[in-house]
């Protein structure tokens, strides 16, 4: 598999220099385990990834956080970015 999201930009620390945003730890897990959420995620334009990962970031506690990380691997597995407008 050739994805640009790989384990390069999973959980570092954001860095407004990079091509692209990291993606949070927890997210980027998830993603690793569901391959076609994660190639979706892929082929996603920056706006819509960051979009992604600043609803997962917006969380405030670690329950919220897991449940913003399982809503989004499950939408972007049906191809659906809605949920994040």
């Amino acid at each position: 598999m050739n994805n640009k999201f790989n384990s390069d930009y999973i959980g570092k620390d954001q860095n407004a220099t990079n091509e692209y945003r990291d993606i949070p730890l927890g997210l980027g897990m998830s993603l690793a385990q569901h391959t076609d959420a994660l190639n979706y995620f892929g082929t996603l334009d920056e706006s819509q990834r960051n979009k992604i990962i600043n609803y997962v970031q917006g969380a405030t506690t670690g329950p919220d956080a897991k449940q913003r990380v399982n809503t989004a691997v499950e939408m972007l597995q049906q191809h659906d970015v809605d949920f994040v407008k």
